[in-house]
């Protein structure tokens, strides 16, 4: 168990019912309800109510309406289908009597088949790349400001060809990151698998707004929001306390939308899992 279990424990949801669950947002100072940390919670619900020879494989989930980061999320777990081969749920959060999100959850027995991928880029290791939190307070304090270390997250990230904050300039929308959980926790395949959609949702939008030498908190934007995300798991053992790189691909920008792709990929080059997202990019409107 990891010595420092207050991460995990804000992720966990407590059993209310045989198909009802509540969990607590993500206390951050910005009182943001991230989207990865609904989608964990979910995802813990919604296993809790299965077979463990069943494993997950797929998610589709919609972000509805904004978290309220002082008020508990109910998870209303719907059993859709059980069937020999697969089993689907579908989990509905709620606060203050509203729906904020819904998801659907698959499982699969897992069965022999076919077999191929593709390979993972010929990108920088972790090792010779700078770490983002070194960077990012370098940066600040070079502009003159307090870097404020942000450890609400104990995952250590690399990115590969990251956007220059003193010079921003438009890059290529295929990007990506590595990433690793420091803190010690448990050998549970099902744990590792949360803990990587928790943090597949992170910085994926970026990637929209690389092409347009923008980022997140760039002053030209209005709304920037994650509208859904949907994840394919291809691998039963993962191990995110070792380097996981994820490829971000920015696949299309338009109309107040983007659509993003992603592949996570182990160190060693197996494919792990697949992401997709479309997003929300609200322009101010000029004056």
């Amino acid at each position: 168990m990891s010595t420092d279990t207050s991460f995990l424990d804000s992720l966990a949801v407590e059993r209310l019912d045989r198909l009802l669950f509540r969990g607590t947002p993500n206390q951050w100072p910005n009182k943001h309800v991230f989207g990865g940390h609904v989608v964990a919670q979910a995802m813990e619900a919604a296993t809790r109510t299965v077979d463990p020879a069943f494993k997950l494989h797929g998610l589709h989930s919609y972000f509805l309406r904004p978290g309220i980061a002082d008020l508990p999320i109910i998870y209303d777990v719907d059993p859709i289908r059980d069937g020999r081969s697969f089993v689907t749920r579908r989990v509905v959060a709620i606060q203050n009597g509203e729906a904020i999100f819904s998801i659907s959850v698959s499982f699969h027995v897992g069965e022999d088949g076919l077999e191929h991928q593709i390979d993972m880029p010929n990108v920088p290791m972790p090792e010779e790349l700078e770490d983002d939190e070194a960077y990012y307070s370098r940066i600040l304090r070079a502009l003159g400001k307090n870097p404020k270390s942000f450890k609400q997250m104990p995952f250590e990230m690399r990115s590969v060809d990251r956007m220059d904050l003193d010079n921003l300039q438009p890059k290529d929308p295929v990007c990506g990151y590595w990433f690793r959980f420091t803190d010690e926790i448990e050998d549970d395949p099902v744990l590792h698998a949360r803990l990587m959609a928790y943090i597949s949702d992170f910085a994926f939008l970026s990637a929209n707004l690389r092409p347009h030498a923008m980022i997140p908190r760039d002053e030209r934007l209005k709304t920037v929001a994650s509208l859904d995300h949907a994840m394919w798991f291809h691998r039963n053992r993962i191990d995110v306390r070792d380097w996981i790189y994820y490829k971000t691909e920015g696949y299309w920008t338009g109309k107040g939308r983007g659509l993003a792709r992603g592949a996570l990929y182990a160190r060693d080059g197996r494919l792990l899992a697949s992401t997709a997202q479309e997003s929300l990019l609200r322009l101010k409107k000029e004056d």
